[in-house]
């Protein structure tokens, strides 16, 4: 998922630098009337609050001047303005800016000479360009583009790739930004440099999109001093594409470090490849800052990415083994889609992960259902599975949108391809998911056409990975050995995840119990949530002492869906009123609380020991303790500051 370009410096708005660039840059900053801009002298003082950014004033002086003076197409192009950069409210700002067009070519004409004045008939083309363009309607937006160039000087040349790229007409594409590299003109050619990147990336070829990313940050480097954060990101992007982790971490640091950028946060996509690789404290830091990064952009894209966030965010929450506070993150993000006009990737794909991720977080929070029910009375053990049981069937309906978004070959096919544009964000480690959600069938289906043409070297690995599960799934476990020993010689520490999964499954297709053993204990040092996600237990077998309530924690594990008999597994050793847990060579993996809390029942002692041996063995070595979701989320944090109107100079 690659991002379009903004203004090169995070204060400058788009709506202001556009009209530089378009119209003039002496528009900005001249104290003086220009050409083509006459106007009242109280029209003038609106546009002049809209260029110094104070948008609560513009809207509210254009309000009040529009009723007394309905007709002002200047008034309404103010607060076409106000809306859109200082409300985020692009439905307003594109009726206010449509409203002023209408009027001003009423009174002035369709094509204004240069003795009328033209330049807000420039300024109100620009604005609805960009209107258009935040509400993805590609068409209107290039019409408007056209009819632009038409009329002014300098052209939008390189600015019509974007949404041609975003209606998949990827030669023309390349034809506008060939234009606007031919300009020379040094924005025209970064802005140029950045749509090749993505339409590269959209048209599939990932060699040549990593090549092309490669230049765009090349040509910010020696012609700005630096390239912006948003093609850094699109570079990341591109390295990861064809498996180049280190180098994606290295160009996501320095774009992080790079200034506010408008589309895109360095932070949430250093998230997810942290994830990838198993580092979840570093994941957790990223995500952190990701709330604060997104609060410090203008209002009009601040929340052009909030579902994004929140798809990492209940992802994380997934690996850490919350799914309940996960389940509140997917529950939003399903209702409340992104707009996508400022990246690449197609919304079907962004709706099918989250609600791959809601079906994973069901069948999950069922497991520990189970799990948090072993130790209680038989009646309340009954319960808990029937709880379970209902989880389960909302992760079937999950599911069933999984299959809904996925209708369609082509997205489905692509789905697999990771890395690439057609794959969007898809966890590598989530893949395999899509077997319980679409059918091992389908799966294999799919991966035999999308291997077919994939191209880039280090994909094998992750097709043998999907195709290693798939053949468990049906089975097949001599097949499934053999495609899970191919994909973990390919797979890279990037993907650490994914490689503990190929693990697990390949020690589930062993008819060997010890080396069965061996290899998920090679995985609970590593991803311990993985098998809950997979609702597998670990073979083992139990010791206790002969005191009461040393049997009945004993009973209590054995009877949890985490655990199955076998002597040639793990032992759980129940002693003082303490569970531990040990590998067949003696390793500790840890053990649970034993203490008795003042006035705790017998019952509630023992789940509670249950429940620490548990989270013990097979939750993440982070401590989320004191963590506030809501502060990951971004929910306890205002949209903007609203002090900011009150402290900006007169």
């Amino acid at each position: 998922m690659l991002r379009s370009p903004a203004a090169r410096f995070g204060g400058v708005m788009m709506a202001v630098a556009l009209c530089a660039s378009l119209a003039g840059a002496q528009d900005m900053v001249a104290p003086l009337l220009l050409e083509g801009e006459e106007g009242e002298g109280e029209e003038l003082a609106l546009w002049e609050l809209v260029e110094r950014q104070r948008y609560v004033k513009a809207r509210e002086d254009a309000e009040e001047y529009l009723a007394e003076h309905p007709n002002s197409y200047v008034a309404h192009l103010v607060l076409g303005m106000a809306q859109h950069y200082g409300e985020a409210n692009f439905p307003k700002a594109l009726f206010h800016e449509t409203h002023a067009l209408r009027l001003f070519e009423a009174r002035e004409g369709v094509q204004p000479t240069p003795s009328q004045p033209w330049r807000w008939h420039a300024r109100i083309l620009v604005g609805l360009t960009r209107a258009h363009g935040d509400l993805e309607h590609y068409d209107e937006q290039l019409g408007l583009m056209y009819r632009y160039n038409e009329l002014y000087t300098p052209q939008l040349k390189a600015e019509l790739a974007w949404p041609l790229m975003k209606k998949r007409q990827f030669d023309e594409a390349r034809l506008a930004a060939e234009d606007g590299l031919a300009t020379g003109d040094p924005y025209q050619v970064e802005r140029a440099k950045n749509a090749l990147c993505a339409i590269e990336f959209e048209a599939g070829d990932d060699a040549k999109s990593y090549e092309v990313c490669a230049d765009a940050v090349e040509y910010g480097s020696s012609h700005f001093g630096s390239a912006t954060a948003v093609d850094l990101g699109n570079y990341a992007e591109a390295a990861r594409s064809v498996f180049r982790f280190d180098e994606a971490e290295r160009l996501l640091t320095e774009a992080s470090k790079s200034g506010l950028s408008w589309y895109g946060n360095p932070w949430l996509e250093l998230a997810d490849l942290y994830m990838r690789a198993g580092r979840f404290a570093e994941a957790l830091s990223a995500l952190r800052e990701v709330p604060r990064h997104r609060a410090s952009r203008p209002a009009h894209v601040r929340d052009s990415d909030r579902n994004e966030a929140r798809r990492s965010l209940a992802a994380f929450l997934l690996l850490m083994g919350r799914p309940d506070e996960a389940l509140r993150i997917t529950d939003k993000a399903a209702v409340l889609p992104d707009r996508r006009a400022h990246n690449s990737r197609d919304p079907q794909q962004d709706r099918s992960i989250v609600a791959l991720l809601d079906r994973q977080a069901r069948l999950t929070l069922a497991e520990m259902t189970v799990e948090r029910a072993t130790a209680k009375p038989f009646y309340l053990r009954w319960w808990a599975r029937g709880e379970a049981l209902w989880l389960r069937f909302e992760a079937w309906m999950s599911a069933r949108q999984v299959v809904r978004f996925l209708d369609d070959e082509a997205r489905l096919v692509g789905t697999f391809a990771i890395g690439t544009a057609r794959s969007a964000v898809m966890p590598p480690w989530l893949m395999g998911e899509l077997i319980g959600a679409l059918g091992p069938g389908v799966v294999r289906a799919a991966i035999a056409d999308v291997a077919k043409e994939d191209p880039r070297r280090g994909a094998t690995a992750y097709y043998g990975a999907v195709l290693a599960e798939v053949s468990l799934a049906q089975r097949d476990y001599e097949q499934a050995t053999e495609h899970a020993r191919q994909a973990l010689k390919g797979l890279q520490p990037g993907d650490a995840l994914l490689r503990q999964r190929v693990v697990a499954v390949l020690a589930s297709s062993l008819s060997d119990p010890r080396e069965t053993t061996a290899l998920y204990e090679e995985v609970l040092a590593a991803d311990p949530g993985l098998f809950r996600r997979l609702g597998w237990a670990l073979p083992a077998e139990v010791q206790s002492s002969n005191t009461e309530i040393d049997r009945a924690l004993a009973k209590a594990v054995m009877r949890s869906p985490r655990f199955e008999r076998s002597s040639n597994g793990l032992r759980i050793q129940v002693d003082g009123a303490q569970i531990c847990l040990f590998g067949r060579t003696g390793t500790a993996w840890g053990c649970s609380e034993s203490e008795l809390a003042e006035n705790e029942t017998g019952d509630s002692y023992a789940q509670r020991i249950v429940d620490s041996f548990h989270d013990e063995i097979f939750s993440p070595r982070v401590d989320l303790s004191r963590i506030d979701i809501n502060s990951l989320d971004g929910s306890n944090r205002v949209t903007r500051n609203p002090l900011d109107m009150l402290l900006a100079p007169p």
